[in-house]
């Protein structure tokens, strides 16, 4: 960047939009000082269309203007941070027979119509595209204001043509210095300075040096001993010093923000009511549009439902965002009613809307018998699944929260043992959503349980190492803002983690470490646990089969360890196991789901954002074993149809085997069906197919397993015919 300007005076426009010599933006009455009148009555906003004119029920100016308005009269120097990129939607003038209008204001603009009202008689901005100083006159005349400032670019002038050398011109941050020296020292009428990137002066890791520290110093001097402008009314303002910046800690280290001369404003993001003000430009605009291609004309209270619709759906943005999307509605040709689709397009940047199409309302209809044959064994959870999902598709997704509606699509908390089909449900659900081959984005919440975890996620901050790489999370999602996340065993996490994820759960986005958004409102989050598995219940001991097994808990754990009489006499304290009631082991589940937020980890209010989302999935019951065994064994003659070209086939009395087998790994849920289909099937079949490789179009024929169920010693016999 070159230190020599270019341009720069009094009256030239600066690049954000602000009002330049022929004449400021204004404001009503009780804008800038109470009471005051604000000349120059009329002025259009920079920016404001047609749309802008016609509406009405202006939003009031917001609480951050009237505390800037009275800095002025007290502090010399006054730090603008948090939104301040944005646009801001505030009463406009009155003008002769019209109705009270709103308008856009940038932030230049907004202190420049407190500056008029306060009596300032010019504004000096700092434009850091041209290196230069622009001057608004704002009511002083040219003799009126610092020489400093008036001379700024005929001195870059005169230094040029008397042939300076470029490595003694002084700096850009040199000139600043002296600019700002004669602004606050200025007698009257009261100066305005407007730094707009403070944090692109120095460092705010590092000790600045050289032309900054110069920079700082001064002003930290200079906000001790300024003193107000001399004038008739009995409190007249200071020369003020106004920086910005959006985020306060990238400010340099010498910047002296804990000094009593400094004013540190935040400027929020905008709230509903200023959204729905810019709401209401983007509606009008768009009817009138509508209405002069030959559309239907928009009835009043369809107006308002779609500002209404389109400011609820907007929540995390900036007005500027807001009025950006009506541009994207306007390009895409996408009519007022369908403004929420122009938010979710302008927010996470896709075309394609699954959620608003025919198909996938075909796929959630015909969800049970696909997710069933998925899933084997929960028909319960596969319900209750599906039962969110048509909440979602139906567009009611937290329709009964009047907080955030952009909360995430769909999720799932899926608690229960191990191997009865959790991950087998996700993956089942990002089928049924996304299409086939589609999987979930798995996260194991066990690799997550150190305290740095976090930075993991969403990106270490600015300063450490790996700060440029981003998070794991944060990266999947905005490479597929439309995405089944899979976060396994959370119980595990560190503690640190739920934080993240009640920003998720509540306003659908997270800020990585780079400061940039990320959005979750087109993803499913599905969270998955075994809490409550090892809980221990009172009643009977199981009878039939497998009550041996039931005495025996999981984890190795002795069972007369946990088992003692209650005080009744009623029954044992006995662990959970595949023989208990279904309803014992869901309100078991769920009790155990409580007691881990309310009590563990003592964030009742994360649990609460979960809702109904909890879904507990039952133990693996016999029944289900024919089903999940001939599943397995279609996967074994796919596998041997797909390597070698060649049929396989299981007899009745080699099947009959491997379902006892099956069923006695059933306490490892369908985990353990699998397991003894490759213990009983797979490891003997390979090694025939190893020793006598089978050829294309081949049949083979399981009819026999024999062996002692250890795992190492089972055989098959096997018939085989060429193709």
């Amino acid at each position: 960047m070159s230190d020599r300007t270019t341009a720069g005076g009094t009256g030239d426009r600066p690049a954000d939009g602000a009002a330049g010599a022929g004449g400021p933006k204004t404001g009503p009455s009780g804008f800038g000082a109470p009471g005051a009148a604000v000349p120059g009555a009329g002025a259009a906003p920079a920016g404001a269309s047609e749309a802008d004119e016609g509406d009405t029920d202006c939003p009031p100016a917001p609480s951050w203007i009237r505390e800037l308005d009275m800095a002025l009269t007290v502090y010399p120097q006054v730090l603008l941070t948090g939104n301040v990129r944005d646009q801001y939607l505030l009463p406009s003038d009155h003008a002769a027979g019209r109705s009270e209008t709103s308008a856009p204001y940038t932030l230049t603009e907004v202190i420049e119509s407190v500056c008029v009202a306060r009596g300032f008689g010019a504004l000096a901005l700092v434009d850091q595209v041209s290196e230069q100083i622009v001057t608004l006159q704002l009511g002083a005349t040219r003799e009126q204001i610092p020489e400093a400032v008036r001379e700024f670019s005929a001195r870059d002038e005169r230094w040029r043509r008397e042939g300076g050398d470029d490595e003694d011109e002084p700096s850009m941050t040199d000139r600043l210095r002296d600019t700002m020296v004669a602004v606050v020292r200025h007698p009257g009428p009261p100066i305005g300075l407007v730094i707009p990137y403070a944090a692109r002066l120095g460092s705010a890791r590092a000790p600045v040096a050289g032309e900054a520290a110069r920079l700082f110093a001064a002003a930290e001097e200079l906000g001790h001993t300024a003193r107000p402008v001399s004038g008739k009314s009995a409190v007249t303002p200071y020369n003020t010093v106004f920086w910005v910046v959006e985020r306060q800690e990238d400010l340099p280290m010498e910047f002296a923000v804990g000094s009593r001369a400094v004013r540190v404003i935040s400027v929020p993001p905008p709230p509903h009511d200023q959204r729905l003000a810019a709401a209401r430009h983007v509606v009008g605009g768009l009817a009138r549009h509508q209405a002069a291609t030959g559309g239907a004309e928009l009835a009043a209270t369809e107006a308002t439902a779609a500002a209404k619709a389109l400011a609820d759906s907007s929540h995390g943005m900036g007005s500027s965002e807001v009025m950006a999307i009506g541009r994207m509605a306007l390009d895409r040709g996408l009519p007022v009613e369908r403004l929420d689709e122009a938010a979710r397009l302008y927010r996470i940047g896709v075309l394609d809307n699954p959620w608003a199409g025919a198909a996938l309302r075909e796929r959630i209809a015909d969800g049970e018998r696909f997710l069933n044959g998925q899933v084997i064994g929960q028909p319960h959870a596969v319900r209750r699944t599906l039962e969110i999902f048509m909440r979602s598709a139906a567009g009611l997704n937290g329709a009964q929260s009047s907080s955030s509606p952009n909360r995430p699509r769909g999720t799932l908390f899926l608690s229960g043992p191990t191997g009865v089909g959790k991950t087998e449900l996700a993956k089942g659900v990002a089928e049924m959503i996304l299409g086939k081959d589609a999987r979930p984005i798995r996260f194991d919440m066990s690799e997550f349980a150190e305290k740095h975890a976090r930075d993991r996620l969403i990106g270490a901050p600015p300063g450490f190492v790996g700060h440029d790489a981003g998070g794991e999370l944060t990266n999947a999602v905005r490479a597929n803002p439309m995405s089944v996340l899979l976060f396994d065993e959370i119980d595990k996490a560190n503690p640190r983690l739920f934080d993240l994820f009640l920003q998720i759960l509540e306003d659908g986005r997270l800020t990585d470490g780079r400061g940039a958004t990320v959005y979750f409102t087109e993803c499913v989050l599905i969270f998955t646990s075994n809490l409550g598995v090892a809980a221990t219940v009172v009643g009977e001991e199981p009878k039939g089969r497998g009550a041996a097994e039931a005495e025996q808990p999981q984890g190795g754990a002795a069972g007369t360890d946990r088992e003692q009489a209650d005080q009744g006499g009623r029954g044992r304290r006995r662990q959970l196991n595949r023989h208990d009631d279904p309803v014992t082991v869901r309100q078991a589940l769920r009790e155990a789901f409580d007691l881990f937020f309310n009590e563990q980890i003592k964030r009742p209010e994360l649990r609460n954002r979960f809702g109904d989302n909890f879904i507990p999935m039952d133990f693996m019951q016999n029944k289900w074993v024919p089903k999940i065994l001939d599943k397995a064994i279609a996967s074994v003659a796919g596998r041997i149809r797909e390597v070698h070209g060649a049929e396989l086939t299981v007899g009745d009395d080699a099947w009959e085997v491997l379902r006892v087998e099956a069923e006695r790994r059933l306490d490892h849920g369908g985990r353990g069906v699998l397991t003894a289909v490759e213990s009983a099937l797979v490891n003997p079949l390979a090694k025939e197919i190893f020793r006598t490789p089978p050829k294309r179009g081949e049949r083979i024929e399981v009819t026999a397993v024999e062996g002692e169920g250890d795992g190492e010693g089972y055989t098959v016999e096997v018939n085989r015919w060429p193709g």
